[in-house]
């Protein structure tokens, strides 16, 4: 079998794995970022982009900003709007006094992650494996090994940004699924949803039926909305919760929801994705490997929101692996410090 050496390899080329690579570009460190995907398929998501990620593409090279804010198929976001289950509403709007401060954006994940990956083509030090999946993880003689069909990735370190269920984190001995801190997210694409803010808010639908969970209905390019909901593993399984059956009913008695629904149509089937969200401190590190997005379990436990925490991990990540090749220290004792690091920023 073909083996390549390089001192990083990252599994996953999302948000946390992109942003990862993309900090490292002004190191002379040999990167491999392997994902089994393709950046032109659709990911299933919210696609809400919140204020906060505007703000890590900003530290990110500067061409990934200027490629986002040029991206045509985007709808600006000016606030939030939150509906209690007594369908009292509370309108945040993102305007400090006289001062409005940056929009969020609502555009496909898909365009969001391909702006990202494109980035990553532009530096001479990273190499993009795209359609590449990971069969299985060794370390062995000082490297970790990453072992696809067709080839061995060696290297130093090791970043596990793979999502939810992350191969990574199960190869290097991790606890991979927590009932208490995983969610289940199911959406789906309607047309000709009405009643939406006119500077386009954001909806979040705390409904007394999926309580701890909620609603989402974000408003979208050409006349569309992604429309979801989001509800524990755990009060699934407990209350026997039928996803698509209980979105639909509510779409249909909700008094806040019903009458805007009237002349929508579904497009597409309904999908779903598993949502690790941040309850509580997780061990993200140990011999040769970090953790970073939902692979260490970031996701906002409040709104939902991951690209922001995602991308911050990332960065983060990039951060340490730099002190780890100074220090040429990579055992799982130094990459504590990354645990500490990232929990800080983070909170």
């Amino acid at each position: 079998m073909n083996t390549e050496k390089y001192d990083v390899v990252i599994v996953g080329a999302g948000p946390a794995g992109c942003a990862c690579a993309l900090s490292l570009t002004e190191t002379n460190l040999k990167i491999a970022v392997i994902d089994k995907g393709n950046p032109h398929k659709n990911k299933i998501c919210g696609d809400a982009l919140s204020k906060d990620v505007l703000n890590q593409i900003e530290k990110l090279p500067e061409g990934i900003g200027t490629s986002f804010y040029q991206l045509p198929h985007k709808l600006r976001s000016a606030g939030i709007r939150f509906y209690a289950p007594n369908r009292e509403c509370m309108e945040i709007p993102f305007i400090r006094g006289e001062k409005e401060d940056i929009s969020g954006y609502v555009c496909k994940r898909s365009d969001f992650d391909r702006i990202l990956i494109n980035g990553l083509k532009e530096f001479s030090n990273i190499t993009y494996f795209q359609d590449t999946s990971v069969i299985n993880i060794v370390r062995e003689n000082e490297e970790v090994h990453v072992i696809t069909l067709n080839k061995t990735f060696r290297g130093k370190m090791l970043v596990g940004a793979d999502g939810a269920n992350s191969l990574v984190a199960k190869k290097m001995g991790m606890v991979t699924k927590d009932k208490e801190s995983y969610f289940v997210g199911l959406r789906s694409y309607f047309e000709n949803v009405s009643g939406f803010h006119q500077e386009n808010f954001i909806e979040l639908h705390f409904c007394k039926e999926i309580l701890p969970g909620y609603l989402w209905v974000f408003s979208m390019n050409k006349n569309m909305a992604n429309v979801g909901v989001g509800v524990s593993s755990k009060n699934i399984f407990n209350k026997k919760i039928q996803l698509k059956s209980q979105l639909e009913k509510i779409i249909k008695q909700n008094l806040s929801l019903s009458y805007r629904f009237k002349d929508a149509k579904q497009i597409g089937k309904y999908e779903a994705w598993g949502i690790p969200v941040g309850l509580k401190k997780k061990k993200i590190s140990g011999d040769r490997y970090v953790l970073v997005g939902d692979a260490a379990y970031l996701v906002d436990p409040f709104t939902g929101e991951g690209v922001g925490n995602a991308l911050r991990s990332g960065r983060i990540a990039a951060t340490h692996i730099i002190t780890c090749f100074k220090s040429q220290l990579f055992d799982e004792k130094f990459n504590k410090h990354f645990d500490d690091l990232l929990y800080t920023k983070m909170g």
